[in-house]
């Protein structure tokens, strides 16, 4: 039985003019999607496709009931709200996303030929390119960024388009509440007997915050980011700033973090400097009257025009500055990027197969990242680096450029015919030795691995190719570093932070964000860093197909490709656009941002204590000193509760608000959502667990799930038929999950939607 009650702004199941009747009718038919964001969508758009396909010319075909149950409006869900400020950016550009399946899809027919985006649309429904044009947009697709509202107005448009054309057989009931737990009814078999045949397995009863209570068939977790507790760390802050008169902002969206208590004048310790710290720039300056306008001296700069209602930001992170900005603008729209080494024939050849394009074969590839991928994206890297910069600056070279070339191509055909399993796989190469009484051996081996684990495997050059690269290219400022793009701040110290000085962290820094800024507007091609920023996003395009195909070793996923180069990859492609760069730069000149370096330490300022009986701060107003010290900055109302340092520069800053920018690790095992740490709870889900080579067991942070379409397994081991999971959760079977589909390129989140929805509509 089904109940809801109305909320404001959205349709509740009375206003979708569903009768009672066929709801309770429905009830073997229906179909529970738990959070109606991009991802919850795409399922939706999945299952209104396939229904129509598969019962459209049925005599009778089935009523199937989908409930929708999200808090917030459908398509847009919390992240992308159409009332959320204009000013907050996507990081991705107008041409990158889309709900709607295309013809790239493997699932799509697969004899059909290849056709106009128009003719996409008619078929399954607009990319967002297509419908920004369709409603007037004329900035370019493929360099613009668009605002999330822009993002969240597709996303309810495409949602009125799915339940528009839904045929009257599949109805669609709206639940703008929250999902507080799925129950497990008893089941009709006899007493004692069990059965995990999806057509015995009990439908599943799913209550809701509001009172809802809606039996269900089938069960879609597409619940995203949920809230995670905090550590202790986190919650000791939190709980000093309370006691003591200060601030402290959880990890959480931006958008949604109470900065209306951040005053002007405050100074606000920032930790984490990556995308969330560039939308509460946004907040601090777009939103409270700041302008940025064009620096008249230097093109693509900007100078801050204060409005009096800022903080101050003091912002560090575990690196030490942000994440390079995106080479993309309107005069350099992102284009793909042939690789030339790091592909799927030599993957193939590398494993053994004859052919790595049948990922639904039972032979894997069971790859190693670090010993047998990495060099070939290496050579890529270097292949780009290099023919850019011969390119743009020939001087830098003291003989021909193709002798690189050359060792690269060499390189790559070495890899490709020496690399042996055992070579690539120590463990098994230490056991043989052992085996045949070679402990010497075998130990040293393993010492080996262990001092490569240690070195990371990340970014250090083979001492062969070095002689090249140092006899062509003499000036090491004009060689690739990987190890310098990873960590610029590494093994540098710094007398100080303020402008102007010598030996300073902020003049440092002021370099650092110039030239990252001119080498994005300079594009691709006219720099030669920013060519790395190409190869690294095809590659990992196609190390999400090959994780999903099953192709790379799972250890290898975790230790290597999620241990360090998940890191550097989203440190060279993951940033925000050039604009926000330039802002960063503005408001540091400005006098609003200061830098506290790497590896920032928080902790409480000594020269504050708490004031026994009142909880408010034991301090002096306008920066007069108490017993214990100054506890108030000249501007700030606050007290000054909080020291930040980092061991990279001398001397610590005080400020009076923390806020933690920095992504949660959304880990199953520390949800903090009532719905999904109760399910994990009452042992319902539980964390995917992963055996280490030495034997030891590792809990992930994704739900344990069988592959594709990804039914739950609960903490016995046992598969639920009819309860599914999709989004965040997938991170144990998946790598660098997406927010949305990318248009034209077999998108594994539109492959996800459909497998869940074919396996439900099989239950039907």
């Amino acid at each position: 039985m089904t109940t809801s009650s109305p909320h404001s702004g959205t349709r509740s199941s009375a206003e979708t003019n569903v009768p009672a009747s066929d709801l309770l009718d429905a009830q073997a038919h229906s179909v529970a999607i738990i959070g109606a964001g991009p991802r919850g969508l795409s399922v939706l758009e999945r299952l209104v496709a396939l229904s129509a396909e598969r019962f459209l010319g049925a005599d009778t075909p089935p009523t199937i009931v989908v409930h929708l149950i999200d808090p917030y409006p459908p398509g847009a869900g919390i992240v992308w709200r159409t009332d959320q400020p204009e000013t907050l950016l996507m990081n991705t550009t107008i041409a990158e996303q889309t709900i709607f399946p295309d013809s790239s899809c493997s699932f799509a027919s697969l004899d059909a030929p290849r056709v106009s985006s128009d003719d996409t649309a008619d078929r399954f429904g607009p990319d967002m390119a297509q419908w920004y044009r369709d409603e007037g947009g004329t900035a370019p697709v493929d360099a613009t960024f668009p605002s999330r509202t822009l993002y969240g107005r597709y996303l309810r448009d495409a949602y009125a388009r799915i339940r528009d054309t839904a045929p009257d057989f599949v109805k669609i009931v709206e639940h703008p509440t929250t999902v507080e737990s799925v129950v497990d009814l008893p089941p009709v078999e006899p007493l004692g007997h069990t059965s995990t045949d999806p057509e015995t397995v009990p439908p599943q009863l799913v209550r809701c915050e509001d009172g809802t209570a809606v039996i269900a068939s089938a069960v879609v977790l597409a619940v995203g980011h949920i809230p995670s507790a905090q550590t202790e760390e986190r919650a000791r802050l939190a709980a000093f700033a309370q006691r003591t008169g200060g601030r402290y902002l959880p990890q959480g969206l931006p958008a949604e973090a109470p900065v209306a208590e951040v005053a002007p004048g405050n100074r606000v310790i920032v930790r984490g400097m990556g995308l969330n710290y560039f939308d509460l720039q946004t907040l601090f300056t777009h939103e409270r009257g700041g302008r940025f306008d064009p620096d008249p001296d230097i093109a693509g700069e900007l100078r801050y025009v204060r409005s009096g209602e800022e903080p101050r930001l003091l912002l560090g992170s575990r690196r030490g500055v942000p994440y390079r900005s995106k080479p993309i603008c309107p005069a350099h729209p992102r284009s793909p990027w042939p690789l030339r080494y790091f592909t799927r024939e030599n993957i193939a050849l590398l494993a053994g197969l004859d052919d790595l394009d049948d990922l639904d074969s039972d032979r894997k590839a069971g790859a190693r990242f670090n010993d047998q991928l990495w060099p070939l994206i290496l050579a890529d890297l270097r292949l780009a680096y290099y023919s850019t910069l011969s390119r743009i600056r020939p001087e830098a070279f003291a003989g021909d450029p193709g002798q690189l070339r050359e060792a690269i191509a060499e390189a790559v055909s070495r890899h490709l015919t020496r690399r042996t399993w055992q070579e690539t796989h120590p463990e098994s190469r230490e056991s043989a030795e052992a085996h045949a009484g070679d402990t010497d051996a075998a130990g040293s081996r393993q010492h080996e691995a262990a001092e490569a684990a240690r070195q990371g495997r990340v970014t250090r050059e083979a001492f062969a190719w070095s002689e090249i690269e140092e006899s062509l290219v003499p000036d090491p400022a004009h060689r690739m570093s990987l190890h310098e793009l990873l960590n610029p701040l590494e093994g540098r110290q710094f007398g100080s932070r303020g402008p102007r000085e010598a030996n300073s962290l902020h003049e440092w820094m002021l370099d650092f964000l110039r030239t990252d800024l001119h080498d994005s507007l300079a594009g691709t091609e006219g720099s030669a860093e920013k060519s790395l920023f190409t190869v690294l996003w095809q590659s990992r395009l196609l190390l999400k197909e090959l994780i999903v195909a099953g192709h790379i070793d799972r250890v290898s996923i975790d230790m290597e490709i999620c241990g360090w180069f998940e890191s550097f990859v989203s440190g060279i492609c993951d940033g925000p656009p050039p604009q926000r760069i330039a802002e960063l730069l503005a408001l540091a000149e400005a006098g609003l941002v200061e830098f506290i370096g790497p590896d920032m330490r928080i902790e409480a300022n000594p020269d504050v204590a708490p004031q026994a009986g009142t909880g408010g701060a034991q301090a002096g107003r306008g920066g007069a000193p108490t017993a214990n010290g100054t506890a108030y900055a000249v501007g700030d109302p606050l007290p000054q509760i909080f020291t930040v340092t980092s061991a990279q520069v001398t001397g610590g800053i005080t400020g009076s608000v923390v806020i933690d920018a920095a992504s949660p690790t959304n880990a199953v095992s520390r949800a903090a959502d009532v719905l999904i740490h109760g399910m994990v709870e009452r042992g319902q889900l539980t964390p995917a667990r992963l055996t280490l080579d030495d034997g030891r067991e590792k809990f992930l942070n994704g739900l344990a799930l069988t592959p594709r379409p990804y039914r739950t397994i609960d903490v016995e081991g046992a598969v639920h038929p009819r309860r599914f999971a999709l989004s965040i959760q997938l991170s144990s079977v998946q790598w660098g999950l997406a927010i949305a589909a990318n248009p034209n390129t077999n998108a594994a989140t539109l492959n996800d939607s459909h497998a869940a929805a074919t396996a439900i509509l099989d239950l039907i």
